[in-house]
């Protein structure tokens, strides 16, 4: 029997943790196994199960890493703790691929490994990066094959005077070409895209290259000491290599055997602030990405690991983990079940030893991975050379895509749109309104080059969910985006004849369902910004998520971002790029709080998406405000978009159907605090339960359905006009209710207003850095694109809350919107009948109030 305690549940998570190791992984996202007990019982489990990962006295099974006492030791003795372990993990990964699968390369993760050991000098700048790109060359040169014999060759000159000249003209012809390649792939290719940003955003130069990054990283470089930056940059290296690893690949027969995920053991995990704990945390970030990775790991001393634990997830015995991995075993679930969160499980080994357990173990010893017959590893191949060589054209091989800036991700395609035709981010058949703008701009943008221009990129999430979750069919922002096209054509056909101002582009950028892909992307648009593109600005965003955070942060520091209708408090404290055209959820709460003050309502019933950042910081914002006006606030209701239909979230619409309709209409009133594309189940549910009932509908304020407003083409049930139960009352950021498409315009508006105070001419090009300083200085947003909607930026919080507001009541029975009007105006009431359709009644406006 191996080391593994032969305790209650044990053999039921060992069980589930054998399928996993032995089968694809694919794309789900398996979470960091943490294991306690006592006496050590955590650690042992964990070696015991590398002991599990060997055919008895054969070789690995499947590729795995055991960091060892001994391992552990001499990194503690090192003064690159993080550097001897990853490198005692890579060794081992490699040590352990099976054979019949294949050697496993790292060449992204030794690549950014050799710099840590490489001295570039202390010259200049360019003779650094000059001498750390010839020894990155030379150690590659050394580890391929061919290369190694052709360097020795050349640096020994040969024997005699011919093998010396011959030596001298494969330097010409031959090394030299090979080290400008090199240098110019390092630079380029995707594989080390993300490594620039990352080093500029921990403090070093704005660099948007490789090899200027990583001389900061090098032995004398200014970043050398830092170990979180150093771990960072190695697992995220290590990350590309495994993701390519398990790629498949027609001609790559041996990949197919690889249907196992890499196994990380950590026996000895000790306290915050350590090189194992900061290990553990950086695998963890990783998985959550979808990296075949399976990690084990045991606290050094009980309760090291307690701190990671979930608020309501709690401490999981062995057979109640098993039941929260087995739903991975399905191919259709991405992720483990409840108690997972966080990319984390925690597991409390407890109880007495099992006779039937040890029985188990003794007779159990090892995982079996799924084989792959030989025949069908490459019977994949063989097909695929005869249908390209019978079906395909020769002049489709030599066709260039025109979408190369764009790319297939997750089920949508992201990317830039740079292609002049051709390129879109839909398929024929969906999203009309997108492919029908792509086209437009392009034409627009055309036009744009009779003269001097400068570029807008429009980056936002601009594709549905792949997975249809969410029944907001088209997101915001194309919405958002055909008003910045439509203000696009205004403003470039009023600067014909102008010579004082440019004419503007617009580049279209995807960053994938709910900002999914918003890095890769944004890394894009840094390269595409400093090759003399143009660009200038960066306008949409439209959506306050962490993930839209991140994406600003990683854009250059040079270039300004000006979001259109993002209202998240914390998107303008948490970036330094970012500025804000729209309300925050501050102002917001206050228009709803001061709504429900008008309607003498005692009590609030606030409905919002516990996982959903913005819906979390709306959902405070309304308690502070409401709390402050006296007005009592009722136990929170939770929804999620992506868990409707997830046990004991879809059961729980019922109740809360039943808990709306339940309420005193004239004392209390409920507030939709999520997003949009989750209202229409829930009233529906509501509907159903009360809709037949005789009496005054209930009343919900809703904080974002300007897409089910404004949109035409929406589905039957999420038309809001069928929903009789409801009276509502909901924001948006205009009189006429086309608060998406106004948002988009002004944030257009805002940019060409900043680039017009800057403009120059011709003969000394305009700086994004300009843009944005004159931004940071203030700019007036006034002219006659849209007359009626002037503002200012960056606009204070004073100018926020002494906006006009209106506060007439609507007829009895009759939805209406609450405008904050262009994102200048505070919340208006409009009497409109069908908040369903496109309804141009005005407002009425009595007098001012306070935001």
């Amino acid at each position: 029997m191996n080391g593994i305690p032969p305790l209650d549940g044990v053999k039921d998570l060992v069980t589930v943790l054998d399928e996993l190791v032995g089968r694809p992984v694919g794309k789900r996202e398996l979470p960091a196994v943490t294991l306690e007990g006592e006496e050590g019982q955590g650690a042992a489990f964990v070696t015991g199960y590398g002991d599990r990962l060997r055919a008895v006295g054969g070789p690995a099974l499947v590729p795995h890493a055991l960091l060892d006492g001994e391992l552990l030791d001499r990194a503690g003795r090192s003064a690159e703790p993080d550097v001897v372990l990853l490198d005692g993990l890579t060794a081992q990964l490699e040590r352990t691929t099976p054979g019949a699968a294949g050697g496993l390369g790292l060449p992204t993760y030794w690549t950014c490994r050799r710099v840590l050991d490489i001295d570039a000098g202390a010259g200049s700048e360019r003779a650094q990066r000059r001498t750390l790109a010839e020894k990155l060359c030379v150690a590659w040169q050394q580890d391929t094959t061919g290369l190694k014999a052709l360097r020795s060759f050349i640096d020994t000159g040969g024997a005699g005077q011919i093998s010396a000249r011959l030596g001298a003209l494969a330097a010409v012809l031959i090394a030299w070409p090979l080290e400008w390649g090199y240098r110019t792939w390092l630079n380029h290719t995707r594989r080390l895209r993300w490594y620039a940003p990352k080093v500029s955003s921990a403090g070093g130069a704005a660099a948007t290259r490789f090899l200027p990054a990583a001389v900061s990283l090098s032995r004398r470089g200014d970043l050398r000491d830092r170990a979180a930056l150093r771990q960072s940059l190695l697992l995220e290296a290590l990350a590309v290599d495994l993701l390519r690893a398990c790629r498949r690949g027609v001609f790559l027969p041996w990949r197919r055997r690889r249907v196992w995920p890499f196994v990380v053991l950590l026996p000895r995990v000790h306290g915050p602030r350590t090189a194992t704990r900061r290990l553990l945390d950086g695998l963890v970030k990783l998985q959550r990405r979808g990296l075949p990775l399976l990690v084990l790991a045991a606290p050094a001393a009980p309760g090291a690991l307690r701190d990671e634990q979930e608020p309501g997830g709690g401490v999981r015995t062995p057979a109640e983990a098993a039941a929260c991995l087995r739903p991975l075993l399905e191919r259709r679930v991405r992720s483990a079940g409840p108690g997972a969160e966080k990319g984390r499980l925690h597991v409390r080994l407890a109880g007495e030893e099992r006779q039937e357990v040890i029985d188990w173990l003794d007779t159990n010893v090892a995982v079996r991975p799924f084989a792959v017959p030989w025949p069908s590893a490459y019977l994949g191949g063989i097909l695929a050379v005869v249908l390209l060589a019978g079906a395909v054209p020769a002049v489709d091989w030599l066709r260039q895509d025109p979408c190369h800036d764009t790319w297939q991700a997750q089920g949508v395609r992201v990317g830039v749109d740079t292609a002049p035709h051709g390129c879109y981010f839909t398929d024929g058949g969906s999203q009309k309104l997108l492919r029908t703008l792509q086209d437009r701009i392009r034409a627009q943008n055309d036009a744009a080059r009779r003269g001097a221009y400068r570029t807008v990129v429009f980056f936002a999430p601009l594709t549905a969910d792949p997975q249809s979750r969410s029944e907001q069919l088209t997101p915001a922002g194309v919405l958002q985006l055909e008003g910045a096209a439509d203000a696009q054509r205004e403003f470039n056909k009023q600067t014909v004849g102008d010579a004082e101002r440019p004419y503007l582009r617009l580049l279209v950028a995807n960053a994938g369902y709910a900002f999914a892909q918003g890095t890769d992307v944004a890394d894009r648009l840094n390269v595409l910004a400093g090759d003399g593109t143009s660009i200038s600005a960066v306008i949409g965003i439209s959506q306050s998520r962490d993930a839209s955070v991140k994406a600003i942060q990683r854009l250059s520091p040079d270039l300004p971002v000006i979001g259109a209708a993002v209202t998240g408090d914390f998107m303008a404290t948490e970036t330094d790029t970012y500025f804000q055209t729209q309300p925050t959820n501050r102002h917001l709460a206050r228009a709803l709080t001061r709504r429900i003050t008008s309607l003498r309502r005692k009590k609030a019933l606030i409905i919002y998406d516990d996982k959903d950042r913005y819906s979390i910081n709306l959902r405070e914002d309304l308690r502070d405000e409401l709390t402050g006006q006296g007005i009592e606030v009722l136990e929170p209701s939770i929804v999620r978009t992506p868990d409707f239909g997830q046990p004991g979230v879809a059961s729980a619409l019922p109740e809360l159907a039943k808990r709306i309709c339940g309420q005193n209409h004239n004392e209390a009133i409920t507030v939709f605090a999520a997003r949009g594309g989750q209202l229409p189940k829930i009233l529906n549910e509501v509907q159903a339960e009360c809709g037949s009932a005789q009496g005054t509908p209930f009343p919900l304020l809703a904080s974002d359905v300007d897409t089910l407003i404004e949109y035409p083409e929406l589905p039957e049930f999420a038309e809001l006009e069928r929903y009789t139960a409801v009276d509502l009352t909901y924001i948006a950021f205009s009189a006429d209710r086309h608060s998406d498409h106004a948002a988009g315009s002004d944030s257009f508006r805002a940019a060409a207003a900043a680039i017009n105070r800057t403009w120059t001419g011709t003969k000394i090009p305009l700086r994004a850095s300009n843009v944005f300083q004159q931004l940071r200085n203030g700019v007036d947003v006034k002219d006659t694109v849209a007359q009626d909607r002037p503002f200012h930026l960056p606009a204070d919080d004073r100018s926020l809350s002494t906006r006009p507001s209106s506060c007439a009541p609507p007829p009895l029975r009759r939805r209406h919107p609450l405008l904050p009007t262009g994102g200048r105006q505070a919340p208006e009431l409009s009497g409109s009948r069908t908040p369903g359709r496109r309804d141009r009644a005005g407002p009425e406006r009595p007098g001012p109030a306070d935001f």
